[in-house]
């Protein structure tokens, strides 16, 4: 670091001169440094204590709704076969005290399953009052059926049996 000392006559310096900048930035640096620690400590030592906060009881969250259409266009709502105005009842039922965005259903169809059988379904989750209507593809094979032990174990009819064909 050096300077220009006297005066050649050639007018002013086009230099800045940062020495005086360079000491203050160094003295605040040490300043910063010392004080540092010290705000740490003190910070930590004035934390409050740590209260449990209380525990508060949630409702439990509601059922997803899925609709299952199987092979031979039989139909269940949550894995308990029914058939179409049931479906529609307990649709329009389940959805009623929700939130808009809340109001979903999910189709899950077969892949041998009929389109308009699909397209009906959509119609009655819509009548039903659902805001928003999902295809779920679980399994290539289909939906899940279940056995009839496991229909008798949640209290669910049997499932309905589809016409047979003239």
């Amino acid at each position: 670091m050096g300077a220009k000392v006297g005066g050649g006559g050639q007018g002013g310096m086009d230099e800045i001169n940062v020495t005086p900048l360079i000491d203050i930035v160094l003295v605040l640096l040490i300043i910063f440094m010392v004080l540092t620690p010290i705000t740490v400590q003190k910070m930590a030592t004035e934390l409050p204590p740590v209260d449990d906060p209380p525990v508060q009881d949630q409702p439990p969250p509601e059922a997803q709704l899925m609709v299952a259409i199987y092979k031979d266009n039989t139909l269940a709502l949550n894995l308990k076969p029914t058939d179409e105005a049931t479906l529609a009842i307990d649709l329009k039922r389940q959805l009623l005290g929700r939130t808009k965005e809340k109001k979903n259903v999910f189709i899950d169809a077969h892949p041998d399953a009929t389109y308009d059988m699909v397209v009906h379904v959509v119609d009655l989750s819509r009548e039903a009052g659902a805001a928003r209507v999902g295809f779920a593809d679980l399994k290539d094979e289909g939906p899940a059926q279940l056995t009839p032990e496991q229909l008798q174990m949640l209290g669910a009819p049997p499932a309905p049996v589809a016409p047979a064909a003239p």
